[in-house]
């Protein structure tokens, strides 16, 4: 019996023995290529770039690409970045610099607005792309409305707006512009009311009286879409729909202004521009011409 047992305990010796080895065997991994980009080493030949033999090369749009000289394979260098999603302004940071006079007032005071005189705007036009611009103007109106009691009056007063416009076509051909923008206004005005008829039913006569001077101030905000197109030389034209909405205007003692200098008509979201510009180029000598459309 004894030889059995120790047949038996040398049995189970080597048993235990296989298995504390097996559970401390572990599989070799292979330390990443240093000479590759993007080597995965579980994956057969060729399905990477070996940068010993890489070389770069610029495609048609800009982008830098790895290419493997011996199998072909291609792939973007992530250093370079990917140069196309943002594109390239091709003209200079100081593009041009521009005076308009908007004619839209006058043009609609001949066909029966009562309200408005002029404006003048200047703009900077940065890249051909970001334009600030500055509009400056006077408005003035003297007008009894029809089956009303009163006449409404505004002497001429000056108003301001501030804002930008963004141009959709940067890299197109200069003479068109296709613009979204904004515009901050100001507006502090005085304002009468005369000849304002009162019934009176107790007595039957009608009784007239008058407030000859108000005041208000107003500050609005305006977004607009238009175009422009240059006609000869540096004179181009362009119009433009503009939203309109108040943002803050003061009490009046006796009732709301019925015109405000730069606003227009209290009654009116929506308004409109047509202006006349001259430009005058500014670092022409690095303008550049855009590139021809591909088909």
């Amino acid at each position: 019996m004894k030889p059995i047992r120790i047949f038996f305990l040398l049995t189970f010796l080597v048993v235990l023995a296989g298995s504390v080895c097996a559970q401390r065997r572990v599989n070799p991994v292979k330390s990443g290529s240093n000479n590759a980009f993007g080597v995965n080493e579980n994956k057969v030949p060729g399905d990477s770039i070996d940068m010993s033999r890489v070389t770069r090369v610029t495609d048609k749009n800009g982008n830098t690409v790895l290419v493997d000289t011996l199998t072909g394979v291609q792939m973007p260098d992530t250093l370079g970045g990917p140069q196309t999603m943002i594109p390239k302004m091709i003209q200079p940071l100081i593009y041009s610099a521009s005076v308009g006079i908007d004619i839209w007032d006058p043009i609609m005071r001949v066909f029966g607005q009562k309200y408005g005189l002029i404006e003048f705007s200047g703009e900077l036009n940065l890249h051909n792309r970001y334009i600030p611009v500055v509009e400056i103007g006077v408005g003035q109106t003297n007008y009894t409305p029809a089956k009303n009691n009163y006449t409404y009056k505004v002497g001429v007063t000056p108003y301001f707006r501030i804002g930008c416009n963004y141009n959709f076509i940067y890299n197109s051909n200069p003479d068109y512009m296709a613009f979204a923008g904004v515009r901050f206004g100001f507006s502090k005005f005085n304002y009468s009311l005369t000849d304002v008829t009162l019934t009176n039913d107790y007595w039957g006569d009608p009784g007239v009286v008058a407030f000859p001077k108000q005041s208000c101030s107003l500050t609005y905000m305006q977004i607009m879409f238009g175009i422009r197109v240059r006609i000869m030389g540096p004179i181009s034209m362009g119009w433009a729909f503009r939203y309109k909405t108040r943002l803050h205007e003061s009490k009046a003692d006796f009732g709301e202004p019925w015109y405000i200098p730069g606003y227009g008509s209290r009654n009116s979201s929506i308004t409109g521009s047509f202006s006349i510009f001259y430009t005058l180029p500014l670092g022409k000598d690095n303008w550049q011409k855009p590139p021809a459309p591909e088909y």
